[in-house]
């Protein structure tokens, strides 16, 4: 008897085919690769780069189509040269050092893409019997600094605004990690760094609040901006989509972390299990208040900058570093910036 080809296929011969046809199908559509980019932090893993790990504990990379693998550094100066050598796509650096590097290697030179610190936190620290109460007691000291770190960097700039000579005082270099043991140990005067990091570490060894004083850049007539999200040149000309996607996520991070800081340490803690969630939340809490929120980021959200102040800035960093010509948009691009609604603080 002849078999009737035009007969319906039964349930099991249906099945089949569709499991054979759905298999084919994938076969022939390549699985979504999500971008991978390389993040340089500003320091060890701690709660000034914590919002980072809040943002993708909550999937908003992923949402971008992104996967970052961050690594931490030597300090935000280090996160400049990485970008700018171009093996790493985003850094979280200080805007000023990126103002000298790209000034010196134009070939190189990536931007800032996302403003966070509206106040510098650079500083001079030292313990209240060093004496050191204005840009006038250093001459003759001896302080410690990380070569990697954005104050020792400044250091120069800070010097020709205070009028005193860069090479006044002497030098002790060390390992960021190191450089509150060296003043703990006696063995330098006053140390360069973020005033939250020299603060908290030295708090952590039992040092009294009211021992620790600080000697501001920004208190010099210094009026710059601090740490930014940095794009290598190589990742804003390839891949444009991806520094958009990747600027929108960390800002809802930090956005995130504004609004709860406990989570932000939460996330950072599953990163690096040994960080003290007490002292890091404080830390992060000192930033919100002391670098984030200003009157400047209140009326216009993180990311941008002021026109005018941020013309200033460049002309006095340049000045102080002998660079000719450098222009504000050497250094900045506002392109990228997210929705102000993504920006603006909760």
């Amino acid at each position: 008897m002849a078999t009737n080809s035009s007969a319906p296929a039964s349930p099991a011969r249906r099945l089949i085919l569709g499991a054979t046809a759905a298999a084919l199908l994938s076969a022939a559509v390549p699985a979504f690769a999500a971008e991978t980019v390389k993040v340089s932090l500003n320091a060890p893993f701690d709660g000034s780069n914590a919002a980072f790990f809040l943002a993708e504990e909550r999937g908003y990379y992923k949402a971008e189509g992104i996967e970052p693998t961050f690594d931490p550094s030597g300090g935000s100066g280090e996160a400049v040269t990485r970008i700018g050598s171009g093996t790493y796509d985003f850094g979280f650096g200080d805007i000023n050092v990126l103002l000298d590097f790209n000034a010196k290697n134009p070939d190189s030179a990536g931007k800032a893409v996302y403003m966070l610190y509206y106040r510098s936190p650079l500083s001079i620290g030292s313990f209240a019997k060093a004496g050191i109460a204005k840009a006038a007691d250093l001459p003759g000291k001896k302080l410690g600094g990380s070569l990697g770190d954005g104050a020792y960097k400044l250091w120069p700039a800070y010097a020709s605004v205070t009028g005193i000579k860069p090479d006044s005082v002497a030098w002790s270099y060390g390992d960021l990690r190191l450089r509150e043991t060296m003043l703990l140990k006696g063995d330098v005067d006053g140390i360069l760094g973020f005033d939250s990091t020299m603060y908290f570490n030295l708090v952590r060894q039992g040092i009294k609040p009211e021992d620790i004083k600080f000697l501001y850049y920004s208190d010099a007539g210094m009026d710059i901006y601090g740490n930014a999200i940095l794009a290598s040149k190589k990742v804003m000309a390839e891949r444009p989509a991806v520094v958009k996607g990747f600027i929108k996520a960390t800002a809802k991070g930090w956005q995130d972390a504004i609004k709860d800081p406990a989570a932000a340490i939460a996330a950072l803690k599953k990163k690096s299990s040994l960080v003290n969630e007490a002292l890091e939340t404080e830390k992060l809490q000192w930033l919100i208040k002391n670098q984030l929120v200003t009157a400047e980021s209140k009326a216009d959200g993180l990311g941008n900058v002021s026109a005018e102040r941020f013309g200033k800035s460049v002309t006095t960093v340049a000045g102080a570093f002998g660079l000719p010509n450098v222009k504000p948009a050497d250094v900045f691009d506002a392109s990228y910036l997210p929705d102000a609604s993504i920006r603006k603080l909760p």
